[in-house]
């Protein structure tokens, strides 16, 4: 009989709870829009490409909100100057330029008579030696078939220290989920490391699923663009011990939001079993 009024008492307690909870609208503040800067270069011809764009409030959607009008340029470490051209709104190429590992570049981004510049080396290309599938043994997906994931095999050079961030298309549309690997723990050993994507709302077209096509990009990072893309999923989102979103870190001199990474790329694709 005790134990009966005990949770009769709790769930009254519990209803009273409910009753007194109401909708908070948040007030935020609109902030003044900065510059983002998205640049890369890369080992292979086409993937010279900086994204220039404005930062929106909270409340506006999310689509990409590009600035023309930009004079772009990267340097090489030999005073070589290629300019990049606008290709659409916000979106600046060069497509002939090509990244050699062992040289350092300088991006440049002119625009309203402000000045973002910003300097990154390409480092050696770690080969990418195999990819395989494994199933999480403690969830599934959405519609009750094994999730799967990734998993990247390379062997990580002894004498340097390596950071890498790997790219994930399923059917060549690319995974939205941030991740990163370093050799804190790993320095010149095989690594097998699974990419850990994270899929929150459940949209099947971004599980791995029998005939899907899988394919990894492996890109060898500069220690700041992982610190950007670090801090961009953890800090950036409220996590990491941050009470509240912040700006993840960047390399981009002069005021802008992002970073110019110079990195070299692999690739291995596999069809799901």
């Amino acid at each position: 009989m005790k134990n009966t009024i005990k949770y009769i008492t709790i769930i009254l307690f519990a209803a009273a709870l409910s009753s007194c909870e109401k909708a908070i609208d948040l007030k935020l503040k609109d902030t003044t829009p900065q510059y983002m800067v998205e640049g890369i270069l890369t080992n292979e011809a086409g993937g010279c490409k900086v994204l220039l764009s404005q930062t929106k409030n909270f409340t506006d959607n999310n689509d990409f909100n590009g600035i023309s009008g930009a004079t772009v340029t990267i340097a090489d470490d030999n005073n070589n100057v290629y300019p990049l051209t606008a290709t659409s709104t916000g979106i600046y190429q060069n497509s002939t330029l090509t990244g050699v590992p062992g040289h350092t570049y300088r991006l440049s981004v002119g625009i309203d008579g402000k000045t973002f510049t910003s300097s990154a080396g390409m480092l050696p290309a770690v080969p990418l030696d195999s990819i395989y599938l494994v199933k999480d043994e403690l969830q599934n997906n959405k519609d009750g078939t094994p999730r799967k994931y990734v998993i990247v095999q390379y062997h990580d050079p002894a004498a340097t220290k390596n950071y890498y961030r790997f790219v994930q298309y399923v059917n060549n549309r690319k995974e939205e989920s941030i991740l990163l690997d370093d050799d804190e723990f790993s320095n010149g050993q095989e690594v097998n490391t699974r990419l850990n994507f994270n899929n929150d709302n459940d949209n099947p077209a971004r599980d791995i699923r029998p005939g899907n096509q899988v394919t990894i990009e492996m890109q060898s990072i500069e220690q700041a663009v992982y610190k950007y893309f670090y801090s961009l999923s953890n800090g950036a989102t409220g996590n990491a011990n941050n009470a509240a979103p912040s700006n993840p870190l960047t390399n981009i001199k002069g005021g802008a939001l992002g970073y110019f990474s110079v990195h070299t790329v692999e690739r291995k694709t596999l069809t799901a079993p």
